[in-house]
Protein backbone atom coordinates (compact mmCIF):
# COMPACT_ATOMS: atom_id res chain seq x y z
CA UNK A 1 0.00 0.00 0.00
CA UNK A 2 1.08 3.30 -0.97
CA UNK A 3 1.85 6.06 1.61
CA UNK A 4 -1.82 6.86 3.24
CA UNK A 5 -1.82 10.55 2.50
CA UNK A 6 -3.90 10.23 -0.58
CA UNK A 7 -4.00 13.97 -1.65
CA UNK A 8 -0.47 13.94 -2.17
CA UNK A 9 -0.56 11.21 -4.45
CA UNK A 10 -1.62 11.63 -8.56
CA UNK A 11 -4.57 10.41 -9.72
CA UNK A 12 -2.70 8.56 -11.99
CA UNK A 13 -0.87 6.65 -9.00
CA UNK A 14 -4.11 6.60 -7.49
CA UNK A 15 -5.71 4.86 -10.40
CA UNK A 16 -2.67 2.39 -10.72
CA UNK A 17 -2.72 1.42 -7.51
CA UNK A 18 -7.07 0.69 -7.44
CA UNK A 19 -6.64 -1.61 -10.56
CA UNK A 20 -3.71 -3.15 -9.46
CA UNK A 21 -5.56 -3.92 -6.14
CA UNK A 22 -3.04 -1.78 -4.12
CA UNK A 23 -5.77 0.60 -3.40
CA UNK A 24 -9.75 -0.12 -2.05
CA UNK A 25 -11.86 2.84 -3.16
CA UNK A 26 -13.91 2.22 0.00
CA UNK A 27 -10.80 2.84 2.07
CA UNK A 28 -10.22 6.17 0.21
CA UNK A 29 -13.23 7.90 0.68
CA UNK A 30 -13.47 7.10 4.08
CA UNK A 31 -10.21 8.87 4.21
CA UNK A 32 -11.06 11.60 2.88
CA UNK A 33 -14.68 11.53 4.65
CA UNK A 34 -12.75 11.34 7.65
CA UNK A 35 -10.76 14.43 7.22
CA UNK A 36 -13.71 16.33 5.77
CA UNK A 37 -15.76 15.37 9.47
CA UNK A 38 -12.37 16.87 10.93
CA UNK A 39 -11.88 20.20 9.24
CA UNK A 40 -12.97 23.12 11.81
CA UNK A 41 -14.24 25.22 8.57
CA UNK A 42 -15.65 22.19 6.49
CA UNK A 43 -19.48 24.02 6.84
CA UNK A 44 -17.91 27.37 4.85
CA UNK A 45 -16.17 24.76 2.71
CA UNK A 46 -19.33 22.84 1.88
CA UNK A 47 -22.66 23.54 0.87
CA UNK A 48 -23.08 19.79 1.55
CA UNK A 49 -21.00 16.29 2.04
CA UNK A 50 -22.25 13.83 0.46
CA UNK A 51 -21.49 10.93 2.86
CA UNK A 52 -24.01 8.03 2.31
CA UNK A 53 -24.21 8.54 -1.66
CA UNK A 54 -20.62 8.65 -2.19
CA UNK A 55 -19.81 4.98 -0.14
CA UNK A 56 -21.69 3.93 -2.17
CA UNK A 57 -20.26 4.78 -5.11
CA UNK A 58 -16.53 3.61 -3.40
CA UNK A 59 -19.04 0.17 -3.18
CA UNK A 60 -19.53 0.64 -6.85
CA UNK A 61 -16.23 1.07 -7.90
CA UNK A 62 -14.90 -1.63 -5.61
CA UNK A 63 -16.94 -4.28 -7.01
CA UNK A 64 -15.54 -3.45 -10.42
CA UNK A 65 -11.88 -3.06 -9.77
CA UNK A 66 -12.45 -7.15 -8.43
CA UNK A 67 -14.47 -8.00 -11.11
CA UNK A 68 -11.87 -6.02 -13.65
CA UNK A 69 -14.93 -4.40 -15.07
CA UNK A 70 -13.24 -0.33 -14.25
CA UNK A 71 -14.72 1.89 -15.96
CA UNK A 72 -11.80 3.80 -16.53
CA UNK A 73 -7.79 4.15 -14.85
CA UNK A 74 -9.49 6.36 -12.72
CA UNK A 75 -12.95 4.62 -11.37
CA UNK A 76 -12.97 5.52 -7.42
CA UNK A 77 -11.29 8.40 -7.75
CA UNK A 78 -13.02 10.97 -5.58
CA UNK A 79 -13.71 14.64 -6.62
CA UNK A 80 -15.49 17.66 -5.26
CA UNK A 81 -18.01 19.92 -7.58
CA UNK A 82 -18.80 23.44 -6.94
CA UNK A 83 -22.74 23.87 -6.32
CA UNK A 84 -23.58 25.35 -9.08
CA UNK A 85 -23.06 21.97 -11.20
CA UNK A 86 -26.71 19.92 -11.31
CA UNK A 87 -26.21 16.28 -9.45
CA UNK A 88 -29.80 14.95 -9.52
CA UNK A 89 -31.78 14.66 -6.76
CA UNK A 90 -29.63 17.24 -4.87
CA UNK A 91 -30.43 21.09 -4.71
CA UNK A 92 -28.28 23.38 -6.97
CA UNK A 93 -27.70 26.63 -4.90
CA UNK A 94 -25.07 28.25 -6.86
CA UNK A 95 -23.96 29.68 -3.20
CA UNK A 96 -27.58 31.42 -2.51
CA UNK A 97 -29.81 30.00 0.14
CA UNK A 98 -32.83 30.95 -1.74
CA UNK A 99 -32.04 28.18 -4.51
CA UNK A 100 -31.42 25.16 -1.80
CA UNK A 101 -35.45 24.44 -2.96
CA UNK A 102 -34.29 24.15 -6.58
CA UNK A 103 -33.89 20.27 -6.12
CA UNK A 104 -32.10 19.39 -9.40
CA UNK A 105 -33.96 16.81 -11.86
CA UNK A 106 -30.96 15.24 -14.10
CA UNK A 107 -27.05 15.65 -13.84
CA UNK A 108 -25.20 18.55 -15.35
CA UNK A 109 -23.23 16.88 -18.84
CA UNK A 110 -20.12 17.14 -16.91
CA UNK A 111 -21.03 15.38 -13.84
CA UNK A 112 -22.90 12.46 -15.88
CA UNK A 113 -19.61 12.57 -17.90
CA UNK A 114 -17.14 12.09 -14.74
CA UNK A 115 -19.54 9.54 -12.92
CA UNK A 116 -19.09 7.55 -16.95
CA UNK A 117 -15.36 7.09 -15.81
CA UNK A 118 -16.33 6.08 -12.30
CA UNK A 119 -15.22 9.32 -10.51
CA UNK A 120 -17.03 9.54 -7.14
CA UNK A 121 -18.30 13.02 -5.64
CA UNK A 122 -18.05 13.57 -1.78
CA UNK A 123 -19.77 16.98 -2.25
CA UNK A 124 -21.09 20.10 -3.26
CA UNK A 125 -18.67 23.03 -2.19
CA UNK A 126 -18.96 26.93 -1.45
CA UNK A 127 -19.12 30.24 -3.77
CA UNK A 128 -19.42 33.11 -4.44
CA UNK A 129 -23.21 34.35 -4.62
CA UNK A 130 -24.26 33.32 -8.47
CA UNK A 131 -20.58 32.65 -8.74
CA UNK A 132 -20.20 36.96 -9.64
CA UNK A 133 -17.15 37.52 -7.34
CA UNK A 134 -13.49 37.23 -7.88
CA UNK A 135 -12.99 37.64 -4.31
CA UNK A 136 -15.25 34.02 -3.17
CA UNK A 137 -16.92 36.09 0.03
CA UNK A 138 -19.97 34.82 0.57
CA UNK A 139 -21.82 36.33 3.26
CA UNK A 140 -24.97 33.77 3.92
CA UNK A 141 -23.12 30.35 3.61
CA UNK A 142 -19.57 32.11 5.31
CA UNK A 143 -16.63 32.52 3.57
CA UNK A 144 -13.82 29.98 3.43
CA UNK A 145 -10.83 30.90 4.77
CA UNK A 146 -7.48 31.05 2.77
CA UNK A 147 -5.24 28.59 4.64
CA UNK A 148 -2.25 31.13 3.74
CA UNK A 149 -3.19 33.88 5.27
CA UNK A 150 -1.62 33.42 9.26
CA UNK A 151 -2.22 36.65 10.56
CA UNK A 152 -5.32 37.36 9.56
CA UNK A 153 -8.35 35.73 7.84
CA UNK A 154 -8.17 36.08 4.21
CA UNK A 155 -9.87 35.89 1.28
CA UNK A 156 -10.12 32.09 -0.38
CA UNK A 157 -9.98 33.69 -4.00
CA UNK A 158 -13.47 33.10 -5.66
CA UNK A 159 -16.01 32.10 -7.35
CA UNK A 160 -14.99 28.34 -7.25
CA UNK A 161 -13.56 28.91 -3.04
CA UNK A 162 -15.05 26.06 -1.47
CA UNK A 163 -13.45 24.45 -4.37
CA UNK A 164 -9.97 25.48 -4.30
CA UNK A 165 -9.72 25.62 -0.15
CA UNK A 166 -11.22 21.67 -0.47
CA UNK A 167 -8.05 21.06 -2.65
CA UNK A 168 -5.41 23.25 -0.47
CA UNK A 169 -6.67 21.34 2.28
CA UNK A 170 -6.11 18.35 1.34
CA UNK A 171 -9.85 16.89 1.25
CA UNK A 172 -10.20 15.57 -2.04
CA UNK A 173 -8.40 14.37 -5.03
CA UNK A 174 -9.56 17.28 -6.60
CA UNK A 175 -11.91 20.00 -7.76
CA UNK A 176 -14.75 20.58 -10.22
CA UNK A 177 -15.52 24.18 -10.77
CA UNK A 178 -16.37 27.21 -13.69
CA UNK A 179 -14.22 30.11 -14.90
CA UNK A 180 -16.63 32.82 -16.28
CA UNK A 181 -13.46 35.98 -15.44
CA UNK A 182 -11.21 34.03 -13.73
CA UNK A 183 -12.93 31.96 -11.15
CA UNK A 184 -10.94 28.85 -11.37
CA UNK A 185 -7.60 30.48 -11.61
CA UNK A 186 -7.87 33.69 -9.08
CA UNK A 187 -8.44 30.88 -6.35
CA UNK A 188 -5.81 28.15 -7.53
CA UNK A 189 -2.99 31.64 -7.64
CA UNK A 190 -4.24 32.07 -4.28
CA UNK A 191 -3.98 28.58 -3.01
CA UNK A 192 -0.76 27.55 -4.34
CA UNK A 193 -2.62 25.12 -6.83
CA UNK A 194 -3.53 24.82 -10.38
CA UNK A 195 -6.26 26.16 -12.49
CA UNK A 196 -7.18 25.21 -15.79
CA UNK A 197 -9.84 27.38 -17.81
CA UNK A 198 -10.80 25.74 -20.43
CA UNK A 199 -11.78 26.75 -23.71
CA UNK A 200 -15.80 28.39 -23.78
CA UNK A 201 -17.23 25.54 -25.42
CA UNK A 202 -15.26 22.70 -25.08
CA UNK A 203 -16.61 20.60 -22.10
CA UNK A 204 -20.41 21.46 -22.45
CA UNK A 205 -22.28 23.79 -19.80
CA UNK A 206 -25.77 22.17 -19.81
CA UNK A 207 -26.47 21.80 -16.41
CA UNK A 208 -24.79 24.35 -15.31
CA UNK A 209 -26.55 27.32 -13.01
CA UNK A 210 -25.61 30.08 -15.84
CA UNK A 211 -24.26 33.59 -15.08
CA UNK A 212 -23.06 34.29 -18.78
CA UNK A 213 -23.67 31.97 -21.35
CA UNK A 214 -21.34 33.40 -23.79
CA UNK A 215 -17.97 32.80 -21.26
CA UNK A 216 -18.74 30.45 -18.65
CA UNK A 217 -16.59 27.49 -18.87
CA UNK A 218 -16.01 24.20 -16.61
CA UNK A 219 -12.46 23.87 -15.46
CA UNK A 220 -10.43 22.48 -12.76
CA UNK A 221 -8.73 22.68 -10.11
CA UNK A 222 -5.76 20.65 -8.98
CA UNK A 223 -2.39 20.27 -7.05
CA UNK A 224 -0.32 19.39 -10.45
CA UNK A 225 -0.42 19.67 -13.92
CA UNK A 226 -0.87 16.02 -14.69
CA UNK A 227 -3.74 15.94 -12.79
CA UNK A 228 -5.52 19.03 -14.62
CA UNK A 229 -4.78 17.04 -18.04
CA UNK A 230 -6.62 13.36 -16.83
CA UNK A 231 -9.31 15.48 -15.75
CA UNK A 232 -9.06 17.43 -19.15
CA UNK A 233 -9.03 13.84 -21.39
CA UNK A 234 -11.93 12.90 -18.95
CA UNK A 235 -14.41 16.09 -19.24
CA UNK A 236 -12.92 17.24 -22.72
CA UNK A 237 -13.62 13.17 -23.62
CA UNK A 238 -10.48 13.29 -26.07
CA UNK A 239 -7.31 11.20 -26.09
CA UNK A 240 -4.60 11.05 -23.12
CA UNK A 241 -1.79 13.66 -23.34
CA UNK A 242 1.52 11.97 -24.07
CA UNK A 243 3.71 14.22 -21.69
CA UNK A 244 7.41 12.16 -22.67
CA UNK A 245 9.31 14.06 -23.90
CA UNK A 246 8.21 17.91 -22.64
CA UNK A 247 10.81 20.44 -21.71
CA UNK A 248 11.16 24.34 -22.26
CA UNK A 249 13.98 24.46 -24.87
CA UNK A 250 12.94 25.99 -28.05
CA UNK A 251 9.68 26.97 -26.62
CA UNK A 252 8.81 30.39 -27.64
CA UNK A 253 7.03 32.69 -25.14
CA UNK A 254 5.58 35.84 -25.13
CA UNK A 255 5.56 38.06 -22.05
CA UNK A 256 2.70 40.36 -22.16
CA UNK A 257 4.00 43.61 -20.73
CA UNK A 258 1.30 46.07 -20.65
CA UNK A 259 -1.47 46.95 -18.47
CA UNK A 260 -1.42 43.48 -16.79
CA UNK A 261 1.31 44.02 -13.90
CA UNK A 262 -0.42 47.35 -13.24
CA UNK A 263 -0.88 48.14 -9.60
CA UNK A 264 1.16 44.60 -8.82
CA UNK A 265 2.18 43.95 -5.40
CA UNK A 266 6.00 44.42 -5.39
CA UNK A 267 6.56 41.04 -4.31
CA UNK A 268 4.71 38.88 -6.53
CA UNK A 269 5.99 41.18 -9.35
CA UNK A 270 9.74 40.29 -8.05
CA UNK A 271 8.68 36.69 -7.85
CA UNK A 272 7.26 36.45 -11.39
CA UNK A 273 10.28 37.93 -12.71
CA UNK A 274 12.17 35.79 -11.21
CA UNK A 275 10.17 32.75 -12.42
CA UNK A 276 10.09 33.94 -15.81
CA UNK A 277 13.95 34.01 -15.85
CA UNK A 278 14.14 30.22 -14.61
CA UNK A 279 11.92 29.50 -17.17
CA UNK A 280 14.04 31.12 -19.88
CA UNK A 281 17.44 29.81 -18.51
CA UNK A 282 16.02 26.07 -18.65
CA UNK A 283 16.14 26.80 -22.96
CA UNK A 284 13.12 28.42 -23.90
CA UNK A 285 12.73 31.48 -25.55
CA UNK A 286 11.34 34.62 -23.76
CA UNK A 287 10.45 38.06 -25.86
CA UNK A 288 8.41 41.18 -24.05
CA UNK A 289 5.95 42.94 -25.40
CA UNK A 290 2.80 45.02 -25.63
CA UNK A 291 -0.32 43.16 -26.35
CA UNK A 292 -2.60 46.72 -27.28
CA UNK A 293 -5.69 43.64 -27.45
CA UNK A 294 -5.85 43.58 -23.85
CA UNK A 295 -6.32 47.32 -23.45
CA UNK A 296 -8.19 47.75 -25.76
CA UNK A 297 -10.93 44.78 -25.11
CA UNK A 298 -10.94 46.42 -21.42
CA UNK A 299 -11.59 49.93 -22.85
CA UNK A 300 -14.26 48.55 -24.81
CA UNK A 301 -16.33 46.86 -21.78
CA UNK A 302 -15.75 49.79 -20.06
CA UNK A 303 -16.73 52.25 -22.17
CA UNK A 304 -19.72 49.63 -23.50
CA UNK A 305 -20.48 47.51 -20.93
CA UNK A 306 -19.23 43.90 -19.86
CA UNK A 307 -21.01 41.16 -21.43
CA UNK A 308 -20.84 39.37 -17.95
CA UNK A 309 -22.88 41.93 -16.22
CA UNK A 310 -25.26 42.46 -19.32
CA UNK A 311 -26.07 38.56 -19.73
CA UNK A 312 -26.00 38.29 -15.96
CA UNK A 313 -28.78 40.61 -15.54
CA UNK A 314 -31.10 38.82 -18.00
CA UNK A 315 -30.72 35.70 -16.33
CA UNK A 316 -31.27 37.04 -12.71
CA UNK A 317 -32.42 40.63 -11.86
CA UNK A 318 -35.82 40.06 -12.12
CA UNK A 319 -35.23 37.27 -9.60
CA UNK A 320 -33.48 39.00 -7.34
CA UNK A 321 -35.73 41.47 -7.25
CA UNK A 322 -38.85 39.74 -6.75
CA UNK A 323 -36.73 38.17 -3.71
CA UNK A 324 -35.58 41.51 -1.81
CA UNK A 325 -32.27 40.91 0.58
CA UNK A 326 -31.36 37.79 -1.45
CA UNK A 327 -27.92 38.71 -2.37
CA UNK A 328 -25.18 40.42 -0.42
CA UNK A 329 -25.51 44.31 -2.03
CA UNK A 330 -22.18 44.48 -3.40
CA UNK A 331 -23.20 41.49 -6.32
CA UNK A 332 -26.39 42.83 -6.34
CA UNK A 333 -25.03 46.39 -7.64
CA UNK A 334 -23.49 44.23 -10.15
CA UNK A 335 -26.64 43.65 -11.90
CA UNK A 336 -27.89 46.49 -11.71
CA UNK A 337 -25.05 47.68 -14.08
CA UNK A 338 -25.92 44.69 -16.54
CA UNK A 339 -29.40 46.49 -16.64
CA UNK A 340 -28.10 49.54 -17.81
CA UNK A 341 -26.49 48.17 -20.62
CA UNK A 342 -28.22 48.71 -24.16
CA UNK A 343 -28.57 45.89 -26.54
CA UNK A 344 -27.10 47.70 -29.17
CA UNK A 345 -24.33 48.58 -27.52
CA UNK A 346 -23.85 44.77 -26.26
CA UNK A 347 -23.97 43.37 -30.04
CA UNK A 348 -20.78 46.43 -30.90
CA UNK A 349 -19.17 44.20 -27.29
CA UNK A 350 -19.63 40.96 -28.66
CA UNK A 351 -18.61 42.31 -32.17
CA UNK A 352 -15.64 44.02 -31.19
CA UNK A 353 -14.03 41.34 -28.85
CA UNK A 354 -14.35 39.10 -31.78
CA UNK A 355 -12.47 41.25 -33.81
CA UNK A 356 -9.89 41.60 -30.83
CA UNK A 357 -9.16 37.86 -30.99
CA UNK A 358 -8.57 37.88 -34.43
CA UNK A 359 -6.14 40.45 -33.84
CA UNK A 360 -4.45 38.96 -30.89
CA UNK A 361 -4.17 35.69 -32.63
CA UNK A 362 -2.28 37.03 -35.47
CA UNK A 363 0.13 39.22 -33.03
CA UNK A 364 0.23 35.84 -30.93
CA UNK A 365 0.83 33.06 -33.56
CA UNK A 366 4.11 32.46 -33.25
CA UNK A 367 4.64 31.74 -29.58
CA UNK A 368 3.47 28.62 -27.59
CA UNK A 369 1.70 30.96 -25.04
CA UNK A 370 1.75 34.39 -23.65
CA UNK A 371 2.90 34.87 -20.04
CA UNK A 372 1.42 37.12 -17.20
CA UNK A 373 0.46 37.26 -13.55
CA UNK A 374 -2.54 35.36 -12.63
CA UNK A 375 -3.60 37.86 -10.25
CA UNK A 376 -1.16 41.32 -9.35
CA UNK A 377 -2.29 41.27 -6.19
CA UNK A 378 -2.09 39.21 -2.81
CA UNK A 379 -5.53 37.86 -1.08
CA UNK A 380 -7.17 40.45 1.06
CA UNK A 381 -8.23 40.69 4.60
CA UNK A 382 -11.80 39.95 4.58
CA UNK A 383 -12.98 42.52 7.47
CA UNK A 384 -11.01 45.07 4.95
CA UNK A 385 -13.34 44.19 2.21
CA UNK A 386 -16.36 43.54 4.28
CA UNK A 387 -16.37 46.66 6.37
CA UNK A 388 -15.75 48.74 2.68
CA UNK A 389 -17.57 48.46 -0.13
CA UNK A 390 -15.14 50.45 -2.60
CA UNK A 391 -12.49 48.27 -1.12
CA UNK A 392 -14.38 45.47 -2.20
CA UNK A 393 -15.02 46.72 -5.54
CA UNK A 394 -11.70 47.59 -6.19
CA UNK A 395 -10.18 44.71 -4.87
CA UNK A 396 -12.31 42.56 -6.72
CA UNK A 397 -11.71 44.18 -10.13
CA UNK A 398 -8.09 43.34 -9.80
CA UNK A 399 -8.56 40.05 -8.87
CA UNK A 400 -9.99 39.49 -12.14
CA UNK A 401 -8.34 42.35 -14.20
CA UNK A 402 -5.90 39.77 -15.70
CA UNK A 403 -7.78 36.33 -15.99
CA UNK A 404 -10.87 38.18 -17.38
CA UNK A 405 -9.03 38.65 -21.02
CA UNK A 406 -8.81 35.01 -21.75
CA UNK A 407 -12.95 34.92 -21.03
CA UNK A 408 -13.39 37.95 -23.15
CA UNK A 409 -11.05 36.77 -25.85
CA UNK A 410 -12.40 33.24 -26.01
CA UNK A 411 -8.61 31.54 -25.22
CA UNK A 412 -7.61 28.21 -22.60
CA UNK A 413 -5.38 29.54 -19.68
CA UNK A 414 -3.30 27.92 -16.75
CA UNK A 415 -2.19 29.20 -13.39
CA UNK A 416 0.73 27.56 -11.76
CA UNK A 417 1.86 28.02 -8.51
CA UNK A 418 5.62 29.57 -8.65
CA UNK A 419 6.53 31.05 -5.49
CA UNK A 420 5.58 32.57 -2.20
CA UNK A 421 6.03 35.71 -0.70
CA UNK A 422 7.92 37.08 2.32
CA UNK A 423 4.83 36.21 4.73
CA UNK A 424 3.65 32.91 2.95
CA UNK A 425 1.14 33.66 0.61
CA UNK A 426 0.97 32.37 -2.73
CA UNK A 427 1.90 33.60 -5.92
CA UNK A 428 0.45 32.19 -9.30
CA UNK A 429 1.77 32.44 -13.33
CA UNK A 430 -0.57 32.40 -15.98
CA UNK A 431 -0.15 31.04 -19.64
CA UNK A 432 -2.65 31.48 -22.10
CA UNK A 433 -3.29 29.97 -25.40
CA UNK A 434 -5.52 29.65 -28.14
CA UNK A 435 -8.59 28.87 -28.64
CA UNK A 436 -8.66 24.94 -27.93
CA UNK A 437 -5.18 24.41 -27.54
CA UNK A 438 -5.28 23.14 -24.19
CA UNK A 439 -3.20 20.09 -25.37
CA UNK A 440 0.25 22.04 -25.75
CA UNK A 441 -0.71 24.47 -23.32
CA UNK A 442 -1.03 21.56 -20.90
CA UNK A 443 2.55 20.06 -22.25
CA UNK A 444 3.89 24.17 -21.91
CA UNK A 445 2.70 23.94 -17.47
CA UNK A 446 4.24 20.70 -17.22
CA UNK A 447 7.51 21.47 -18.49
CA UNK A 448 7.05 24.83 -16.48
CA UNK A 449 6.14 23.15 -13.38
CA UNK A 450 8.91 20.62 -13.39
CA UNK A 451 11.58 24.10 -13.31
CA UNK A 452 9.86 25.00 -9.68
CA UNK A 453 10.61 21.38 -9.05
CA UNK A 454 7.48 21.83 -6.43
CA UNK A 455 7.91 18.69 -3.70
CA UNK A 456 4.43 17.74 -3.52
CA UNK A 457 4.38 13.56 -4.58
Amino acid sequence: MIDQVWENSTMEVIGYGIDNGNIDPRELVEYFLTKIDQETGKKKIFIEVFEQQAKKQADAAYKRATTNTRLSLYDGIPLVWKDNFDIQGKPTSAGLKLLLDRVAQKDAVAYKTSVDAGFICLGKTNMTELAFSGLGINPTFGTPINPFGSEQARVPGGSSSGSAIAVAKGLCCAAMGTDTGGSIRTPAAWNNLVGLKTTAGLISTEGVIPLSQTLDTVGFITRCVEDAAILYHVMAQTNKIDFSDVGCKGLSLLVCTNIVWDNADSEVAAILDASIENIAAQGALIKKGNIPEFEQALKLINTKGNIVNYEASKNWLEFLEAHPNSISQDILDRFYIGAKIQDSDAQQVYQGLKDLQKQYLQRTNDYTAVIMPTVANVPPIINDLEQNSQKYTAENLLSLRNTRLANMLGLCAISLPVGFTSSGLPVGLMLVGAPFSEVSLLRLALAIEKVFSRQLF
